[in-house]
């Protein structure tokens, strides 16, 4: 399911100021909670490991094991808090899930082949890059490819064009226009 692993402990500390201390020696804190934990785990994790991680992946939503004091919870990142002005990230909220656990989430829409009107003189115009998918976490696709080799010149890729996993509902309809092929 995901080879992300995080290294986090448990934060004791509460309170703004004592929370932009922490951020100060390094830290960021953040929170577990969801069905797979009894109670809201405060937690905190290193500010470069998280910068690192979030670089790693294309998305900020995404599924991690997170080693807590030797423990291993697998976790869906639900919200990332940063800073307006400096883009940092300030905090980070994990929903602890199981594999058979359902949930709404966005995946990368990618499109495969080279379409015929673009030897027509034409330019790909990618619509929808990222898609919300419900699914268990166990099938939770990497992304949602189609071929796209042949749209025609003037033409639409729509959503019913794509096959999606098995397992696998979006909230769109088949009409949904992913991507089109036009002049430049």
């Amino acid at each position: 399911m995901t080879n992300l692993t995080l290294k986090v402990s448990k934060r004791e500390v509460r309170g703004t100021g004592k929370l932009n201390a922490l951020r100060a020696q390094g830290y960021m804190p953040g929170v577990v909670y969801g069905p797979a934990v009894k109670e809201n785990i405060n937690i905190q994790v290193k500010t470069s490991d998280v910068r690192a991680l979030l670089n790693s992946v294309d998305s900020d939503s995404f599924l991690v094991n997170l080693d807590l004091d030797g423990t291993t919870i697998l976790a869906m990142v639900k919200d990332v808090q940063r800073n307006f002005l400096t883009d940092c990230t300030n905090h980070m909220d994990f929903e602890a899930v199981t594999p058979d656990t359902v949930v709404k989430t966005k995946v990368e829409v990618k499109l495969t082949g080279t379409p015929v009107g673009v030897g027509m003189g034409g330019v790909v115009h990618q619509i929808v890059h990222e898609m919300p998918v419900k699914c268990a976490v166990k099938d939770i696709p990497c992304c949602i490819s189609g071929d796209i080799t042949s749209v025609k010149l003037g033409e639409s890729f729509r959503l019913a064009q794509v096959e999606l996993p098995a397992n696998v509902a979006t909230p769109f309809n088949g009409t949904v226009v992913l991507a089109s092929v036009v002049k430049p």
